[in-house]
This record gives structure tokens, C-alpha cells and sequence, in this order.
């Protein structure tokens, strides 16, 4: 079973965060948790570790779709100029508190969001991303 060392969370809500970083923890799939209320502070953690600390860069990113400043469609405009090599190694999931099947169908067009998943994660979702994570999906 190949691990999953680094995850990073994007979410406006501070509490959510809190949240995953202890699901996750708890239940053991990551070693190393970080989380981010600003997708620009996301992104410029993401260009700093390409550029200067592979061994920081994150096998799974959960991305918040509605925040304020930059929400996650346009983290994924961004996203989507970062190196080739490292977006077909990391894997990112959408996720949402809302129901709206219009994000759910937008998320499918982008080629680099593995799910969309709905809040709160659960120990559900994380067994399914690690089981993705595992086969490659």
C-alpha cells in the first residue's frame, strides 16, 4: 500500500480544517497536515516546494470550491500552470457543503480533480481517496 505522506486542505473555514486535520490524523492516512484558509497562500506553498522542497510537495490536496478572495475554480486556473510532472502525482478532490450539481458536473471537466467529495469528510471518504490513491486513479 503506497502511503500518503503529505495532504493539504484549502478551506475558508478554519473550523473545517480543524476538522480534517484531526480525521486525518486520527485515522492515520497522512503523516503531515496542512491547512490553508487563502488559496493564494495554498498556491505559493505549492510553487515554493516545487521549486525548492520536493520532498514537501503533497500527494492529496482537498480544495474547498466556495471561498472568498479566490475560490477553488480559480485555484484550478492556477493550478493548472504548475509542472506537468507534479499535478500527475498529486490528488485533488473537490469538496463542497453544497449540493450543487452544477460544481459537481464543472468538476469533471477538469482532468486533475480525482472526486468531488461532500463535507464533512468522513472515514467513508478518506478510505475511497486512499483506495484511489492506491490504484493510481
Amino acid at each position: 500500500m503506497k502511503k500518503i505522506h503529505t495532504v493539504l486542505v484549502i478551506d475558508d473555514d478554519p473550523i473545517n480544517n480543524v476538522i480534517c486535520k484531526t480525521l486525518i490524523h486520527t485515522l492515520h492516512f497522512s503523516e503531515v497536515v496542512h491547512s490553508f484558509v487563502r488559496a493564494k497562500d495554498a498556491l505559493d506553498y505549492l510553487k515554493n516546494a516545487i521549486e525548492n522542497q520536493y520532498d514537501k510537495i503533497p500527494q492529496v490536496i482537498f480544495l474547498d470550491v466556495n471561498m472568498p478572495e479566490m475560490d477553488g475554480w480559480e485555484f484550478l486556473e492556477e493550478y493548472d500552470k504548475l509542472a506537468d510532472d507534479f499535478k500527475d502525482r498529486c490528488h485533488l478532490y473537490m469538496l463542497s457543503s453544497s449540493v450543487n450539481r452544477e460544481d459537481m458536473r464543472k468538476s469533471e471537466h477538469y482532468k486533475y480533480i480525482k472526486d468531488f467529495i461532500q463535507k464533512p469528510l468522513s472515514p467513508v471518504s478518506l478510505e475511497d481517496v486512499q483506495n484511489g490513491y492506491n490504484m493510481g486513479i
